[in-house]
């Protein structure tokens, strides 16, 4: 009798809302097989492709089906943008399905097969994002003890994810400093010396420290050092330390320095270098490393080009790529005492902590999973639509909303209900009545509940803060002052103040493409890659359309390569050619919003007044814009006539592809759609929101926000004039201008800052009395003069220049992905965050090519 479960049925369904149409066999272990799926959400596909791993429900012996209990337990609280995704996992007839991010480009075992060996800069990337995801366990108290060639796979993006956790155990003691395990365990190639000393103390997670040392060599030479016909002569071989190196051309010379490293790997576990300062060998500083890979070299090694160090590269003492991929796996020492913070920061502890409160929940995993439950990650952190409980996913923010505010999105939920139950066929039972998810709901959250005081500010030379307390001056008309030219710090206060001057600055002219560009310094050697054309929209165009300027893919690919470059200008202290200081300039800001993108997409108020939405692509329509000039007071005026919104002035606009953005005919369905969700998403916004209306051009287009991306706990807005608005999780948001040279920085006081990094946690008094800076970027970063001291410490404890360092890093994703939102990997703020238990979630509503179901 086969220890394999059978092969699954064409479909195969979850006891809640999902269902899979299964595919090829990707592989089998020693009890388990591994198919591709599609997931399917009410009969139709989602596009998202997953891996489904599927094992018996009666396991047999017991001691089998407690090791498959372990795995769950330990792999679903993993989340490293190196590690395999756990998502769910239920079971269906006689066999249990462990639901798993998909690597589409298989093992590294699989590609060495083909391959026979690796490059230097392909092992050094293959190497750094392993010892990421080993650092990342290791801090979670976790042991892998099978790490090896077959057990790391390739994403579609070719980077290295660690899976296959049926071996991993939990290092914990009385005291949680951990303890030694005894149990031999693991692929023979790649035991280390400790797991066969029978008399001797056990191991540790030094074991995959030496697992690390033998994928090294595996990758340089094609087979492990210490192979052997017979097992027992392995073992000989490894306890001995009896290896050597070929002598000879292997197809790719293996350099002295990657043999050093392996030598100082395969040692005794007390002399082995922990993964910083594995990543931080001279094989890796200073050697080539791509900044991204092809899935063609698969079966055929790549030919990199040979460049040369320049002076100060050799004196920093690491290229570009080696701190850029060392960053994006949060590991390496990039000067003395100074390691890359662990992904995830302060949040991340041992496993064991999860496992506790996961057990006290009564939500741990058992063997069989009952039939009418999913097993989820905990704490709650997939993008599954259903793990969140029904509410909305939002940004940590000021203040929580009110039962009535939830009652508004319940009406949106009910018609879509009353909408889905008339279009899906029927299905058998009440399938509501099924869901068990072992989640509890969480309560209803929005955006900005404070009015924000206009972005308007008077320069002067000195630093001056407006007091809350201060009376509202009368409106005037506003006259550039060109003779003063630094930075202004006002206060956030919980009214409008009144209207004041704001900093000159040359408006922003249309980009010029990367490739015509003078004078401009990249920060790092990543080339753009050509911009991969969106699929061209089946929205209807009308004849009289008007397009937004500078919407199409290809200009905005150009307008954001200018961004970036700006910004590493300024960080480096560098000025834009023909930027000049002293001209008027205004940047739009989202005052309130609310995040329904798994259903709807985003709604949000701007402080000029205009109401919109920015609602998600469905089969038949293309993402749609709706925007209201004045919109609060339309708001007001269906309060007392509800059936009045057909008579509110709506923009639509559509996203049609390689043709950007345009003015649009819509059908009489989709606007009556769209203007029933404006007027509910307006209606729960606007409750606490005082209407701040300001005078607009009715012959222009108005502001409107074309793009939302959530990165984790970070809200990206992008404004239709190019510019961008990143909300930070500590309550600071950073709105800057569309060639990046410009800023309105809202931030924390310098109390604010220590508290929040003392306890974790910001009373609303600080939140209130937040500063807003608006100036030149390079200015405030690089502040002179007497209050220069002032305005660095206070961006230096809001850490601007990492704020900043990030937005490069997401942009850069961009670039590389090619297109506005386009990034392959989770991208992950690690700085300050409130530990408010709100999950965390990835994605994009107006996404270049089209938004993914799973996010970015």
């Amino acid at each position: 009798m086969s220890v394999h479960a059978d092969p699954p049925p064409s479909r195969v369904r979850e006891p809640q809302r999902y269902e899979y149409d299964t595919a090829e066999q990707l592989g089998k272990g020693g009890f388990a097989i591994c198919h591709r799926a599609t997931v399917l959400d009410q009969g139709r596909s989602t596009g998202r492709i997953v891996a489904l791993k599927i094992v018996k429900s009666k396991m047999e012996p017991a001691k089998l089906a407690q090791k498959f209990v372990t795995e769950l337990q330990i792999h679903s609280k993993l989340s490293h943008p190196n590690i395999v995704q756990f998502y769910r996992a239920f079971s269906y007839y006689s066999s249990t399905y462990v639901v798993l991010e998909i690597c589409e480009n298989g093992s590294l075992a699989d590609m060495l097969k083909k391959r026979k060996f690796f490059t230097m800069p392909e092992i050094r990337r293959f190497l750094i994002q392993t010892c990421g995801a080993v650092k990342y366990l290791h801090h979670r108290n976790i042991i892998h003890r099978d790490l090896k060639t077959g057990n790391l796979f390739l994403d579609s993006d070719m980077n290295i994810k660690v899976g296959d956790f049926g071996l991993a155990a939990v290092l914990v003691s009385q005291n949680d400093l951990g303890a030694r395990r005894t149990t031999m365990c693991g692929t023979p190639n790649y035991l280390a010396p400790e797991i066969l000393d029978k008399g001797g103390n056990g191991h540790n997670e030094k074991v995959d420290l030496w697992a690390i040392g033998i994928i090294a060599y595996t990758l340089a030479i094609g087979r492990a050092p210490f192979h052997a016909p017979k097992r027992e002569d392995i073992y000989r071989k490894l306890q001995n330390r009896e290896y050597s190196w070929p002598e000879g051309t292997i197809g790719s010379d293996v350099c002295e320095e990657l043999k050093d490293l392996v030598g100082s790997l395969l040692v005794h576990e007390d002399d082995r270098p922990s993964p910083d300062l594995i990543v931080s060998h001279d094989f890796f500083k200073l050697g080539y490393m791509p900044p991204r890979l092809d899935a063609k070299y698969k079966s055929g090694a790549p030919k990199f080009p040979i460049r040369s160090l320049s002076a100060s590269t050799r004196s920093r003492g690491y290229t570009d790529e080696w701190f850029k991929i060392c960053k994006e796996s949060g590991v390496g020492e990039y000067a003395p005492g100074k390691i890359f913070p662990l992904l995830g920061g302060k949040r991340i502890r041992s496993v064991v902590k999860d496992c506790e409160k996961e057990l006290a929940l009564g939500r741990q995993p058992v063997v069989p999973i009952p039939s009418d439950v999913v097993y989820v990650p905990y704490p709650d952190r997939n993008d599954w639509e259903d793990a969140t409980g029904g509410g909305l996913s939002q940004i940590a923010e000021e203040r929580e909303s009110s039962q009535e505010d939830a009652a508004y999105l319940a009406e949106i939920n009910a018609n879509d209900r009353k909408q889905s139950a008339l279009n899906k066929p029927p299905t058998r039972g009440n399938r509501l009545g099924l869901y068990k998810e072992n989640v509890a709901p969480q309560p209803l959250q929005t955006g900005e509940a404070l009015e924000r005081p206009k972005r308007t500010r008077s320069t002067q030379a000195a630093v001056r803060t407006v007091s809350a307390q201060r009376p509202p001056r009368p409106s005037k008309e506003v006259k550039p002052n060109p003779a003063l030219t630094g930075p202004v710090i006002g206060r956030r206060a919980a009214r409008s103040p009144s209207e004041e001057e704001v900093e000159d600055l040359e408006p922003i002219s249309k980009a010029v493409p990367p490739s015509k560009r003078k004078g401009t310094e990249r920060i790092d050697s990543l080339e753009p890659i050509p911009t991969r054309s969106a699929p061209k929209s089946s929205a209807p165009r009308s004849s009289a359309s008007s397009e937004v300027p500078c919407s199409d893919p290809t200009s905005v690919l150009e307008r954001v390569s200018t961004f970036r470059d700006n910004i590493a200008r300024a960080l480096a202290g560098r000025s834009t050619p023909g930027r000049k200081p002293n001209s008027a300039y205004k940047l739009p800001f989202v005052a309130k919003w609310v995040d329904y993108s798994r259903k709807h997409g985003v709604g949000y108020v701007l402080e000029d007044g205009n109401v919109g939405c920015l609602l998600s692509a469905t089969s038949r329509d293309p993402v749609t814009h709706v925007i209201v000039r004045k919109g609060f007071q339309h708001l007001q005026s269906l309060s007392k006539d509800p059936s009045s919104v057909d008579k509110v002035p709506m923009t639509y606009l559509t996203d049609c592809g390689d043709d950007g953005i345009h003015t649009t005919e819509l059908s009489r369905e989709r606007r009556r759609t769209c203007g029933i969700l404006w007027a509910k998403f307006g209606k729960y916004l606007c409750q606490q929101y005082v209407g701040n209306d300001t005078e607009q051009d009715e012959q222009e287009m108005p502001m409107f926000v074309r793009f939302y991306q959530r990165l984790g706990s970070v809200g990206i807005w992008g404004f239709a004039d190019g510019s961008f608005q990143f909300n930070f999780p500590d309550h600071t948001k950073l709105v800057l201008s569309a060639d990046g040279c410009f800023c309105n920085f809202t931030c924390l006081s310098l109390e604010a800052t220590q508290h929040l990094s003392e306890f974790g946690e910001l009373p609303f008094k600080y939140i209130r009395q937040r500063n807003v800076l608006t100036c030149l970027l390079r200015t405030l970063l690089h502040a002179q003069g007497a209050n220069g001291a002032e305005i660095k410490a206070l961006a230096s404890a809001n850490l601007l220049k990492e704020k900043l360092d990030f937005i490069v890093m997401v942009v850069d994703a961009w670039i590389c992905g090619g297109g506005l939102g386009r990034s392959s990997d989770r991208l992950q703020w690690n700085g300050p965050q409130l530990d408010d238990g709100k999950k965390q979630d990835w994605i994009t509503v107006g996404r270049s090519g089209g938004d993914y179901p799973r996010g970015v």
